[in-house]
């Protein structure tokens, strides 16, 4: 989890998009966390649809750790509707979880070894069988990927803390599926860092709901 990309090889979109994608992406996660903590356990396909970019571990371009941008109409609608004045309230705990991730992809670039030993126990995952359940009704891959999480970034100081029920929180698959969810947003948000994503281009709202609206449309159109 520690390549660096300074420009992109798809022709249509650029640095900048990327960067929008990466934080529709963390957000994306951030909002299926909080569904979770409060409702329980979600669609499964969704959660391994997310859990993708963390398999791409030597991409030749930032495209290829984003390879379904249409997965990512509601992190995009997420990011249009923050920066066009949504209300950060009926938002809140989503935002939290999102600058948590943003947090903990600093602690990465800042630590090689803490890098390493995600990358190598990404490495580990046996991807044969990604759809296989557990007793606890969620694939061995978001079990697998949780597990990494648990050993290493739930470690760091001002971890992320995750409010919703009790009961929810509890369950052994809905907190695997939002430890999974963490660290994919997490590299999300390295992703954007690497991108030469900074802290201040978040205040910049205009362009991104601009950039988010165009996203959001392009990728449609390329649904039909």
């Amino acid at each position: 989890m520690s390549e660096d990309f300074r420009s992109d090889h798809n022709p249509t979109l650029g640095n900048w998009e990327y960067r929008v994608l990466a934080v529709a992406f963390a957000l994306q996660c951030a909002q299926l966390i909080d569904k979770i903590a409060r409702e329980g356990i979600t669609d499964q396909s969704t959660v391994a649809a997310l859990q993708e970019p963390l398999f791409a571990l030597n991409p030749k371009s930032p495209s290829a750790v984003f390879p379904q941008p249409n997965l990512l109409v509601p992190g995009l609608t997420l990011v249009e509707s923050l920066s066009r004045g949504g209300s950060l309230r009926s938002f809140q705990r989503i935002v939290q979880y999102a600058v948590g991730m943003l947090r903990l992809a600093d602690s990465i670039l800042a630590n090689p070894q803490l890098a390493s030993q995600i990358r190598y126990g990404i490495e580990a995952i046996d991807r044969s069988t990604p759809a296989n359940v557990n007793d606890a009704g969620i694939s061995e891959q978001t079990h697998a990927i949780a597990k990494i999480y648990k050993a290493t970034l739930s470690k760091c100081p001002r971890p992320i803390q995750i409010q919703g029920s009790a009961a929810m929180l509890s369950n052994e698959g809905n907190a695997a599926s939002i430890r999974s969810l963490l660290l994919a947003g997490i590299r999300a948000a390295l992703f954007w860092r690497q991108l030469g994503g900074r802290r201040w281009q978040l205040l910049c709202r205009s362009r991104l709901a601009r950039t988010a609206a165009q996203l959001k449309k392009q990728v449609i159109r390329q649904l039909h």
